[in-house]
């Protein structure tokens, strides 16, 4: 009888950590790169950050200034381009930042006229 229960509380056990696992599974994050004196915004690819919750109040994403400063940083260095304003869109869902990505976009494009190019694999967000 004591074995069984031990074998059903280990199972539960198991069975909780799992899923606590699974729900740490990361927030995909997209940056986009703009200026106010340049008709061109830069977007990163939209990228799975693994470990990273959401604040559960908030739903918020912690530390997302850092990812601007880091996307900001990659810009000025890396780019030779100092200056621009990072914006940093996120969700626990790919296809729901997705279709944030086509908005922000589309309005990038029809209402100020910008240039939209992708930095590809060349900038990956770390986690902080």
């Amino acid at each position: 009888m004591k074995k069984g229960l031990i074998l059903l509380a280990m199972t539960m056990l198991m069975a909780f950590t799992a899923s606590a696992e699974g729900d740490k599974k990361g927030v995909y994050v997209l940056g986009v790169s703009i200026s106010f004196s340049d008709s061109v915004a830069y977007f990163t690819e939209v990228q799975l950050v693994e470990g990273v919750e959401l604040e559960k109040g908030t739903k918020f994403l912690p530390d997302r200034q850092h990812y601007a400063h880091e996307l900001q940083d990659f810009m000025a260095v890396q780019e030779g381009q100092p200056g621009r304003t990072s914006i940093i869109l996120f969700s626990k869902k790919e296809k729901s930042l997705q279709k944030k990505e086509l908005k922000v976009k589309n309005r990038l494009q029809k209402r100020r006229g910008l240039t939209v190019r992708y930095l590809g694999d060349r900038f990956k967000f770390t986690r902080p």
